[in-house]
């Protein structure tokens, strides 16, 4: 009887432990998990003619602000006043549909309202973008590539839509929004959203060295596109050795952390220290970031001791956790490289491809070739995803903040200590090692 008395109160014992883990699951899940809400699932949005009532883009304004505030860690920081613009901003605009006499919206009339609103945060990884399978682009870059962007579009000066974009795009940097201004206007959802009228294909008037030159363009799907350079076969982690000039080329054109990538990368120092080549050249030009790992998966390969990293706060529900920064220690391996280190970097150089940069630049690994990247070291990032309920468009809304290692250079991007044009960066480096 009182073995059986005994075994009742172990099993009670173990419910009641079990039914806290339990609870303390679920409270976690319901009100600390960055992660809740998000989705990871594509979703097609309505046509940007798609019609919606006030109503309806209301709740979709009001559930934007309610994820701004219940994710983004700048809402916990005290007297933010980007937050205090952000929340300006939302009661203006939603002021503004109460007051309007029509009870009719298009898709693209909610993507610029909910745009004017993130775009107060200035934070680069935070927005509302309009992401479909249907999206449609001009014919052909060919002359956006060799010109720049064009002077006028359908007439209008570019200045008056870039400035129209400044409202619309939250961004860190101007040197980025107007790199950024010059891929969206090649894309169609976007020129509408900058009221350009697409109906009969568009006009881009552009300045060159023999007069000022008008072309034409209909919209296309992506894959019809005439002068993309990079074709989707090519892949985005490879590396070429340059035995004759003593140096290797590690191109990274996403930072994803997988398989793959460890094994390109031990191959790579596998075959540069076989070859005794001196010079490594990191390329990370046009790379918009992904798993801030493969930085450090790099830094394993290298003759050092260790390596400072940056802090950072995460946002938990109501609570924003802060971690310092650190130092972490690297177990060498027996045929560490110890030559010289360059990356190349431009504006398109971006988050975890940014804190690759800042990595080699805050811990004086190698030098910095090209332009500085398109964020800032100090800023938000680690984007949540979500949808709007009835437009179904995209939201994106960081949960972290990050700090420059170098506290020193805290306000400044990740700039290079050999400035040139970016697209002459692998030359400049080049010559740079043969001199």
């Amino acid at each position: 009887m009182v073995k059986t008395s005994k075994l009742k109160r172990f099993f009670i014992i173990i419910g009641v432990f079990i039914a806290i883990l339990l609870l303390i699951f679920i409270v976690y899940q319901l009100a600390f998990n960055p992660y809740r809400g998000t989705t990871d699932k594509y979703v097609e949005p309505l046509a940007l003619e798609d019609e919606l009532t006030e109503k309806q883009v209301l709740k979709d304004m009001d559930y934007t602000i309610k994820m701004l505030r219940s994710h983004h860690p700048a809402w916990l920081e005290k007297d933010n006043a980007k937050v205090q613009a952000v929340e300006s901003e939302y009661k203006n605009q939603r002021k503004q549909v109460l007051n309007d006499e029509t009870d009719s919206y298009t898709t693209l009339d909610e993507w610029r309202i909910i745009s004017k609103i993130t775009n107060k945060l200035n934070d680069g990884h935070t927005g509302c973008l309009y992401k479909s399978d249907n999206n449609r682009y001009i014919e052909d870059v060919t002359q956006v590539e060799e010109y720049g962007v064009p002077t006028e579009i359908n007439g209008t000066s570019t200045d008056v839509l870039l400035d129209d974009f400044r409202e619309l795009f939250s961004y860190e940097r101007e040197e980025y929004l107007k790199e950024l201004f010059k891929d969206v206007i090649q894309n169609e959802a976007y020129l509408k959203l900058l009221k350009v009228d697409t109906n009969e294909g568009v006009t881009f008037t552009f300045d060159t060295e023999t007069g000022s030159k008008e072309y034409h363009y209909n919209f296309v799907p992506y894959e019809q596109i005439k002068g993309i350079e990079n074709s989707e076969d090519e892949d985005w982690v490879y590396y070429d050795l340059d035995v004759d000039n003593n140096m290797a080329v590690f191109t990274v054109k996403e930072c994803n952390y997988d398989e793959h990538y460890k094994n390109t990368l031990d191959s790579f120092f596998k075959e540069v220290n076989d070859k005794d080549i001196d010079n490594i050249v990191v390329d990370l030009r046009g790379n918009g970031g992904g798993n801030s790992y493969v930085a450090d998966e790099f830094l394993s390969y290298l003759d050092i001791d260790g390596y400072n990293t940056w802090a950072c706060a995460i946002r938990y529900g109501a609570y924003l956790k802060k971690y310092d920064a650190s130092y972490t220690k690297i177990n060498k391996k027996p045929d560490a490289f110890s030559g010289d280190i360059y990356v190349l970097t431009d504006l398109n150089t971006y988050s975890a491809a940014m804190d690759f940069a800042m990595y080699v630049a805050d811990n004086n690994i190698g030098k910095i070739v090209g332009e500085a990247s398109g964020n800032m070291p100090n800023s938000y990032g680690d984007v949540l995803r979500f949808v709007t309920p009835n437009s179904k468009l995209f939201l994106r809304v960081s949960f972290k903040k990050w700090y420059r290692i170098d506290e020193s250079k805290a306000d400044l991007p990740i700039e290079p200590d050999i400035p040139c044009d970016p697209k002459d960066a692998l030359n400049v480096t080049r010559d740079l090692i043969c001199n």
